[in-house]
């Protein structure tokens, strides 16, 4: 049998190549450590008429960015910026509003909250607000103040409060939430 020479040292070439791409390749990066924490709300929220009338504002927008906040005892937060598409109840302070969740990037891992997963960019939502003092907003008990929306369904999030069936489509949410106003 003839041996062939070079294929071993093609084999070291591509081999440095494969190395060399992956040393260059922003993927030879550690995976950023995930730590998932789960949170007790301090109150629930069992209705559509208990969000409603608890909220300082209910609005429907649409993320448009979301940024790490600054952390706070170690805990990161996490800023959305949301456009608004209509104010529902409260008063319109801006066409976007900044609405803060607990969770996200820390310098070498990541926090996130179970059940209340980081909103993202064109991720369209009911949102059941409380305003904090820097102006900037929380959803009710987390996951329970928010309604994702795709299309004209709407949906519950992971690990709400919200027991009460809320309307299928979106137009009857807004009809049923404009009525408890």
């Amino acid at each position: 049998m003839k041996k062939l020479p070079f294929l071993p040292s093609m084999a070291a070439v591509f081999a440095g190549a494969l190395l060399l791409s992956g040393c260059a390749s922003p993927q030879a990066q550690p995976p950023a450590k995930t730590t998932s924490i789960s949170a007790s709300w301090a109150k629930a929220y069992p209705t559509l008429k208990d969000l409603a009338q608890s909220a300082d504002a209910i609005v429907v927008g649409t993320v448009e960015k979301s940024a790490p906040a600054a952390p706070v005892d170690g805990i990161p937060f996490t800023d959305a910026t949301v456009t608004v598409k209509s104010w529902l109840m409260g008063t319109k302070p801006a066409a976007t509003i900044t609405v803060q969740q607990t969770g996200g990037a820390l310098k070498d891992s990541v926090v996130v909250l179970e059940g209340d997963a980081i909103m993202q960019p064109g991720e369209e939502s009911m949102l059941f607000l409380q305003k904090n003092d820097d102006g900037t907003y929380v959803a009710l008990s987390g996951p329970t103040g928010r309604l994702p929306v795709s299309g004209t369904s709407v949906k519950k999030m992971p690990d709400t409060t919200l027991t009460e069936a809320i309307p299928e489509t979106f137009p009857e949410l807004i009809a049923a939430v404009t009525r408890l106003l």
